[in-house]
């Protein structure tokens, strides 16, 4: 049984992207942690699509989530023909005021189990000769971001390791496609703890769907490397012509600056790419 994998699958990108294999009349896996939500996804899903859906829910930030979740499929006799890493989440602080078990969760997500699952799906499809691999990462793995440094690092991490897989896996049968999102509209700065003027703020986002739609052409066409939005071509192009001076200072500015200094009345609105991974 071919399936497409998606994590992150309970709401915002993860939750587009689903539907759209679904709708495409593709067999589905869907793992975030909320048990509940999922099961909701779950039931919409095969009502609309009448396709199999298959639940797993797990905090895939844990150090052996990957490995149960990759156990999980393989036991089922469920074969991943496709792969979408989706599930991340930020936080915004001054790197050393930081909650230090936060920004552990976070790489572990963003970068420790994307690598894992890129690396044992992908070892899967190389042996069987042909697969897709998603990974989404953002406009912040052009620039360094001061108040959301770790974040930005590991989507700076997602895009180089997508890009090198890639490369790796020509002519196999396999490809992997990297989408760096701008800002779209979800969950994450509510996730991140954002609040007042900000990156997000000052732009108009774009919604689930339209990045869910992007990313899946994407995918589907074996495109390596992908920006979302005129604003993330931007960030691409000054990435090539400013200097890094430059763009961290623009980075920490968009960010919304140093949050001890901010007020918290204000409501954020919109992120780059997508929610936590509930």
């Amino acid at each position: 049984m071919a399936y497409a994998l998606i994590t992150g699958a309970s709401s915002g990108i993860g939750r587009e992207l689903a539907s759209l294999f679904a709708a495409n009349g593709y067999d589905i896996v869907i793992t975030a942690r909320s048990q509940e939500r999922l099961n909701t996804v779950q039931t919409a899903l095969k009502q609309q699509y009448q396709v199999r859906v298959v639940v797993f829910a797990a905090d895939l930030s844990e150090p052996d989530a990957p490995q149960r979740l990759h156990d999980f499929t393989t036991s089922h006799g469920i074969s991943i023909e496709y792969l979408v890493n989706n599930a991340g989440f930020a936080d915004w602080t001054g790197y050393l005021d930081a909650d230090w078990s936060r920004q552990q969760e976070m790489m572990r997500l963003n970068m420790e189990a994307l690598a894992e699952l890129t690396y044992r799906y992908g070892r899967d499809m190389r042996r069987a000769g042909h697969g897709r691999i998603l990974n989404i990462s953002s406009v912040a793995s052009m620039m360094a971001g001061p108040y959301m440094a770790v974040y930005f690092a590991s989507k700076a991490f997602v895009r180089s390791l997508s890009e090198a897989v890639a490369y790796e896996l020509r002519d196999t049968g396999v490809t992997v496609t990297c989408v760096c999102p701008g800002p779209t509209t979800t969950g994450f700065a509510k996730a991140a703890n954002m609040h007042g003027r900000n990156f997000f703020t000052m732009t108009r986002p774009a919604s689930a769907h339209q990045l869910a739609a992007y990313a899946y052409r994407r995918m589907m066409r074996g495109t390596t490397l992908a920006y979302h939005g005129p604003l993330t071509r931007a960030g691409a192009l000054a990435e090539r012509l400013l200097p890094r001076a430059v763009t961290r200072r623009l980075a920490a500015f968009m960010n919304g600056g140093e949050p001890n200094t901010r007020s918290v009345s204000a409501t954020p609105q919109a992120h780059p790419e997508q929610s936590a991974q509930d």
